[in-house]
């Protein structure tokens, strides 16, 4: 076994591995993606009750001097955190997505008719017995 070979075999299989590891990189975003509203409205809920007792311990040190502009800001900070997010706003889904037209397949061209993508595929210099072309 050649050492291009020993070279095709070893990217073969970290394409083959990054495959699976990309796989489980789905599942737990999708994942993620379900909890996250509920840990967001938890900390937005959190953050309006720190944010008025912050305003409740400033408004008893200063003795009332600032009332108003504390109950403007906690009023603002409680605003802020109850906008809608991205993830309730509603989104549309194609059911399907759209079908490519047909058109001719170039043969030869790895990928594209059905051959594996490997290093050697997407750099012909690779398989290039001569090796790489240097300008003189």
């Amino acid at each position: 076994m050649g050492l291009m070979d020993k070279a095709k075999e070893l990217a073969d299989a970290a394409l083959v591995k990054a495959g699976e590891v990309s796989e489980r990189a789905a599942e737990l975003s999708g994942t993620a993606r379900e909890k996250a509203p509920g840990y967001l409205d938890r900390a937005a809920d959190l953050a309006v009750k720190a944010a008025d007792a912050t305003a409740g311990g400033l408004d008893r040190a200063t003795g009332g001097r600032f009332h108003d502009k504390l109950e403007g800001a906690t009023a603002r900070v409680g605003e802020t955190l109850d906008r809608p997010r991205a993830a309730q706003q509603p989104t549309t889904v194609d059911a399907e997505p759209e079908p490519e037209p047909p058109g001719p397949t170039p043969s030869g061209v790895a990928g594209q008719a059905g051959e594996p993508i490997t290093p050697a595929a997407t750099n012909p210099e690779a398989t290039d017995p001569d090796g790489p072309k240097r300008a003189p």
